[in-house]
């Protein structure tokens, strides 16, 4: 698995982290509801729309393994795509050994820019890769963020049965201080749970083998968490602690203000608003170690994707089937309801063949696992299953995605009395 760091979700978790507190600002300041006129009695004044006339805002993220002395590697990187006025987001992650070109220094892996050129050059590698303008960049390491997340009070993840037979996720690095241990299901992950989690590379999906492509998934999945369950008023004072210990590991273009908008975007937004994906790669081995490729078709549909995706133009990414598979009544349909409320399209809803299902089991295709994860998010219930073409399609024509509730959701909505979300604290 090796001992590479993921600094770039910890950058990602921070300026969520630090930023939000401040973007919270509004919020306080003129609460929902309230008289914002003229004989309104405040000191405080809402903030402006964040970005105003900004049409695109596009940023490079970067993970750099930087050590005294020694020039570092970017280990991770991602582009972050914003429509400010839409309220909607695009994530892409690329991994590192992709093979480009390097101004300057010829072809070879996208983590030797970082190298060569630090986090100029990486943004320059990035804007010819993608042909398109870059706004800014943030850099960040490590430090600060297991502190950050345990203020926080921990964050509520789903882990996988990544290594079959109920054993989940398990590593260890004695000369990395790294130990991974955790079993499937929903847990409520502390600030070095959730770093391991980030950092697990394993895959349990036939072909695609070891490596950073799920891993940058469930880097994804945690920082969805982040953002639903944490940016909130009623975290202001935690928010604040956080952020003051995580700053001090951010190196960034942007400005603080910058850093405010964004997280005001980012809280406002539903979780079908914000797509995450990962940049098609193909296998290219090399005669020394490995490296992946893309082609400009790919790069030239992915941004069309992105820019479908930052317009708001339909498509059926989001088309979810329901089932009632424990004989609750109506369990269906408040399943459907957490859903829409959610932003997806819930085509249909219906009762299961069988009413013995305890656990919720949610089916999709291999590459839909980032829809399927985003579904166990709202409902806080859910194991995930992966189908083949044909299975889906007879089992939910119309959806993307096949739910059948179980016995776990339906304790969910007993203890609750709202829609689901992820376990209580």
């Amino acid at each position: 698995m090796g001992s590479s760091r993921d600094y770039l979700t910890y950058f990602l978790a921070s300026l969520v982290i630090c930023a939000g507190a401040a973007g919270m600002y509004d919020d306080v300041a003129v609460p929902a509801g309230e008289n914002t006129g003229a004989a309104a009695k405040t000191t405080l004044t809402s903030l402006p729309e964040p970005f105003a006339g900004v049409d695109r805002l596009r940023l490079v993220l970067i993970g750099a393994d930087d050590r005294p002395h020694e020039v570092g590697r970017s280990d991770t990187l991602m582009v972050m795509w914003i429509n400010p006025g839409g309220k909607r987001a695009a994530i892409m992650s690329i991994p590192r050994d992709l093979r480009v070109n390097i101004p300057g220094y010829g072809v070879t892996k996208i983590n030797h820019a970082y190298a060569h050129g630090g986090p100029e050059l990486t943004v320059r590698t990035v804007a010819e890769l993608l042909q398109i303008p870059i706004d800014g960049y943030v850099k960040v390491d490590f430090q600060g963020f297991v502190k950050a997340v345990d203020t926080l009070g921990g964050v509520d993840l789903l882990v996988e049965d990544v290594e079959g037979k109920g054993r989940g996720m398990n590593y260890d690095d004695n000369w990395g201080n790294l130990h991974i241990h955790l079993t499937p299901g929903w847990h409520h992950l502390n600030g070095y749970e959730a770093m391991g989690f980030c950092r697990y590379r394993k895959s349990n999906t036939p072909g695609l083998g070891d490596g950073d492509f799920r891993r940058a998934e469930r880097q994804q999945q945690f920082l969805r968490a982040i953002v639903e369950q944490k940016l909130r008023v009623q975290n202001l004072p935690q928010l604040l602690k956080a952020g003051r210990e995580i700053m001090q590991c951010v190196e960034t273009t942007l400005s603080w203000r910058d850093c405010v908008d964004l997280a005001r975007l980012l809280k406002d937004m539903e979780p079908t608003a914000i797509k995450t994906l990962l940049i098609p790669v193909h296998d290219a081995p090399g005669n020394v170690g490995y490296y992946c490729t893309t082609t400009e078709d790919d790069v030239r549909n992915t941004l069309a994707d992105i820019e479908s995706h930052l317009e708001g133009i339909a498509g059926d990414a989001w088309r979810v089937a329901v089932l009632n598979g424990c004989g609750v009544e109506g369990l269906a349909g408040q399943a459907a309801e957490a859903l829409q409320s959610a932003g997806f399209e819930v085509v249909s809803t219906a009762n299961a063949e069988s009413r013995a299902y305890d656990a919720t089991r949610i089916r999709c295709l291999p590459e839909d696992r980032p829809i399927a994860l985003a579904v166990a998010a709202v409902l806080g219930a859910g194991q995930l299953e992966m189908a083949e073409n044909d299975e889906l399609s007879a089992e939910a024509p119309e959806a993307r995605v096949s739910v059948v509730v179980g016995r776990d959701f339906a304790r969910r909505q007993s203890i609750s009395g709202a829609p689901a979300g992820p376990p209580a604290q």
